[in-house]
């Protein structure tokens, strides 16, 4: 049990405001007012029965009596089950001591077990407060364990609202995660294929989908896990659109799944696979000095590539490396830069136009270039 001290603030607040309890529960305000501890919730009641109304407005004055946890949580549960729920929603702001306050919350949450009208209290503060005081009931919405609410919590992930960002759905998904862990990444799915139609918050569940599988501080990714992750995102990206699923490979490509990324390219370039590869566009740049002229030869290659590598680069050194020279009686500038197209050809992106980029800025830096065209390699 915590003592509970209402800041002078929020007790000026609190007097100011009116009373206007008509004559037939003048009465019963006075006792509630003049009540104290636990005798607070029982007077409450007589106000409830009287006027719901007045309830509502002599609530924030009668809390002040409460003076611990307990039995502020009695009142509280007292005006939950009437459905007094706007100003219990608002009382938690009321509480300076922000421990008093997650206190308070706790009490209330562990209510759902066995009283359902908790579940509907927490579902219309979501609904019916601001972002940042539904944020004050987060714990109650990790010690509300309840199957209604569970089933409400699920269905509140799977359907984002239309925003980027929101932060009340933020909080609920979070505690979602907290609960569920890796057994959380099917609804979280669900909520980013949802968010990719409607413009909602989108990268935020991705977040949340890693956040899932996080290990504890010092410790190892279990692979088991990072795999279930790798399967929810590509079975995910797969149905999204192609800016949806090129964010999701990126985030698989940066965590070091490279072929789960690349197993989403079919999604994203979904007119650029045919008969079972991309085609990509690469150049190993043959430099070096030739009787004190700057030279270049630009070795193009078609490269064909099967959607199983994202990051192509690595790929392509060795081999592209391995190209007969052409450069003669000259001094070699070092290995040869190798760069490739960031895309499969096609749409915008052609081969002619890469190597066109490439040719123009070597010759700003003064080379004499010329162009080679080279058989055309295949990944497969």
């Amino acid at each position: 049990m915590k003592r509970l001290v209402i800041g002078s603030a929020a007790l000026l607040a609190a007097l100011s405001i009116s009373n206007p309890a008509h004559a037939a529960c003048e009465k019963q305000v006075a006792q509630a007012e003049k009540a104290s501890g636990v005798a607070v919730a029982e007077a409450f009641k007589g106000i409830v029965a009287c006027d719901a109304k007045v309830a509502k407005q002599s609530f924030a004055k009668v809390m002040q009596n409460a003076g611990d946890s307990e039995a502020l949580i009695a009142l509280s549960m007292v005006a939950i089950e009437a459905e007094v729920w706007n100003p219990v929603w608002e009382m938690l702001g009321k509480i300076p001591d922000y421990d008093a306050r997650d206190v308070v919350a706790d009490g209330i949450g562990k209510q759902c077990a066995d009283n359902d009208q908790v579940v509907k209290f927490l579902q219309g503060a979501y609904f019916g407060l601001r972002d940042i005081d539904f944020q004050q009931w987060d714990d109650a919405l990790v010690s509300c364990q309840s199957e209604s609410f569970d089933g409400w919590v699920v269905q509140t992930v799977e359907n984002p609202p239309p925003k980027i960002f929101d932060e009340k759905y933020a909080k609920v998904a979070e505690v979602y995660v907290a609960r569920n862990g890796v057994d959380a990444l099917t609804s979280l799915a669900r909520g980013a294929q949802a968010a990719a139609k409607n413009g909602g918050p989108f990268e935020a569940i991705l977040a949340l989908m890693d956040q899932a599988v996080a290990p504890e501080l010092g410790e190892d990714m279990d692979p088991g896990e990072q795999k279930r992750l790798e399967d929810a995102l590509v079975g995910m990206a797969n149905d999204l659109p192609p800016e949806q699923a090129r964010s999701v490979a990126d985030r698989l490509a940066n965590a070091g799944s490279d072929r789960a990324a690349a197993a989403l390219l079919p999604a994203i370039y979904p007119d650029r696979f045919g008969g079972g590869h991309f085609t990509y566009g690469a150049v190993a740049v043959e430099a070096g000095d030739c009787d004190g002229t700057k030279t270049a030869v630009l070795h193009v290659v078609e490269i064909q590539e099967n959607a199983t590598r994202y990051i192509l680069v690595d790929h392509l050194t060795a081999p592209m490396r391995a190209i007969k020279p052409k450069l003669k009686k000259c001094t070699a500038e070092g290995a040869w830069p190798v760069i490739a197209t960031d895309e499969p050809l096609g749409g915008d992106i052609s081969l002619e136009a890469f190597v066109a980029g490439l040719e123009a800025s070597y010759v700003d830096k003064g080379y004499e270039v010329s162009v080679k065209s080279e058989k055309s390699l295949s990944l497969d």
